[in-house]
């Protein structure tokens, strides 16, 4: 794909996050700007009920992926602004930034590229993440990409990845991570990441690929003296229930409707594993979402949050929920190795023949899984 040159004041290349029918594009800025996309003879802008936005780093504009789709390319156009008086606001002339798009196929095999658990390291995920090049077709980022939530500017590190390997060419799919609840600034992460009606789980279709992004908050009991009496999170897994029972009574708009091919739910933590105390909270809740899940017929669970890389198929010591299909846990950190920091993920082909091939990858280029798997 053809990659042109940052254009002044913007920081990465444009995130194209699937949500839902949507992409919700986001581009981070070093300076005050106004911000539209166009594609086509479409205009989608970031604003606020009308109004422009440019008392923000990040910008956020939301068209239906079909016009994308078909399009096949965007154009990124901004302002800086010099001065936004109440009357007579003044701006630069504008800058853009156009692009080619490669949206999820209809059929055939899907190459997509799990990262969780970055916490922070950025140029280590970006090296995993050029193993399919630009034969890339979903990206998906799966918790705890900033090592926490005290720092606003740690939420750069999301677009810095995504930007790294997909160069704003392809989508992207996210997860929230417990990390990412930590710190004062963890209630104003919605502004940084996807949301889809105000919530951090959701589900997207992408061409063939359905997928589900669940979110399970913190990985201790809320009395939890670590939360220091700030989060609700079993009122919160409650109303994800809800949600999931709403899938499945709404199957055929969602994992059953017409084109679905590949099905694939992901989530931060494995909610199909019971981890020891005090970490082994929710398990009848974390039943229901397995059998839930279930009904959704997914061909592959994607975990992060156990910092490690494994092929969990149903049965093993992994599982202890009775998971309805292979699960794979696909990042590992490592930090202050012999070598410095470094990291390895994971590239998973979807076959129509229902096989999927896994391969866990370091930074360094180092394969050290390659497998074929039901």
């Amino acid at each position: 794909m053809t990659t042109p040159n940052l254009p002044e004041y913007m920081l990465t290349y444009p995130t194209v996050f699937a949500v839902g029918d949507e992409y919700h594009i986001f581009v981070p800025f070093d300076a005050e700007v106004i911000v539209w996309v166009k594609v086509g003879e479409h205009t989608y802008f970031d604003h606020c009920n009308g109004i422009l936005r440019s008392n923000t780093n990040m910008h956020r504009m939301i068209l239906p992926m079909s016009v994308l789709d078909e399009a096949r390319e965007y154009t990124v156009v901004y302002r800086k602004m010099i001065e936004r008086k109440p009357y007579y606001p003044t701006s630069e002339d504008e800058r853009t930034l156009t692009l080619p798009f490669k949206p999820v196929k209809a059929d055939g095999a899907i190459n997509l590229y799990h990262i969780s658990d970055a916490h922070n390291l950025v140029a280590e995920p970006i090296a995993c993440g050029q193993l399919f090049g630009d034969e890339l077709d979903l990206l998906i980022l799966n918790g705890d990409i900033p090592n926490h939530s005290g720092d606003v500017r740690n939420f750069n590190a999301i677009c810095e990845i995504a930007s790294g390997i997909t160069k704003g060419q392809c989508p992207v799919a996210f997860a929230r991570g417990n990390h990412d609840t930590r710190g004062i600034h963890a209630e104003d992460m919605p502004n940084y990441i996807p949301i889809k009606d105000g919530r951090t789980y959701y589900t997207f279709r992408a061409g063939c690929v359905w997928g589900l992004l669940m979110d399970c908050g913190e990985d201790k009991d809320d009395t939890s003296i670590e939360y220091g009496n700030t989060v609700c999170f079993h009122q919160f897994r409650l109303a994800e229930t809800e949600y999931l029972k709403g899938i499945i009574a709404n199957a055929d708009k969602e994992f059953d409707a017409p084109g679905v091919k590949y099905r694939l739910i992901v989530s931060h933590i494995g909610f199909t594993h019971i981890q020891p105390p005090p970490f082994d909270i929710e398990q009848e809740l974390y039943g229901e979402w397995t059998r839930l899940a279930a009904q959704m017929k997914p061909d592959l669970l994607l975990y992060g949050h156990h910092h490690r890389v494994e092929i969990c198929p149903p049965g093993c010591d992994f599982d202890h929920q009775g998971q309805p299909c292979t699960a794979i846990i696909g990042s590992k950190p490592i930090f202050g190795g012999e070598k410095g920091n470094s990291f390895i993920g994971c590239g998973i082909t979807l076959h129509e023949d229902g096989t999927k091939r896994v391969i866990f990858n370091d930074d360094k280029g180092e394969i050290f899984t390659d497998e074929v798997v039901q």
